[in-house]
């Protein structure tokens, strides 16, 4: 049999959720995180929804759907104060999303140097 040029590299796996990458690509939903992640003494601080509105003069409604869709892709926590919602970064989640991130970009660095490797012989 003729031997293949094909290489044939590991696939890596998909252990985050691309949803994150979708979440975090949006001008507006990027400057919610950034405001979610100031620090005031030591600690995140939650916004309510009415607050991240008026820090960027957007409507309550348009900042909900933000703020529902970074929940979803597992980067807000939402914690109820009586009536109001009040959003802060989950810290916990993003560390191990990104981390996970970090994990499959070094794999397929990985197999493209193997790959090189090998063609080099």
């Amino acid at each position: 049999m003729p031997q293949s040029n094909r290489i044939r590299t590991p696939q890596p796996l998909l252990l985050f959720d691309l949803d994150m990458l979708k979440a975090m690509a949006d001008e507006t939903r990027s400057r919610i995180m950034r405001l979610l992640c100031t620090p005031e003494l030591g600690q995140m601080v939650p916004y309510t929804v009415g607050e991240i509105a008026a820090q960027f003069d957007l409507t309550a409604s348009t900042v909900s759907h933000h703020l529902q869709l970074l929940k979803r892709a597992g980067l807000v926590r939402m914690e109820r104060r009586g009536k109001e919602r009040c959003y802060s970064l989950d810290f916990e989640s993003l560390h191990k999303r990104v981390g996970q991130f970090y994990d499959l970009l070094n794999s397929i660095l990985r197999a493209t140097e193997q790959a090189r490797s090998e063609l080099e012989g």
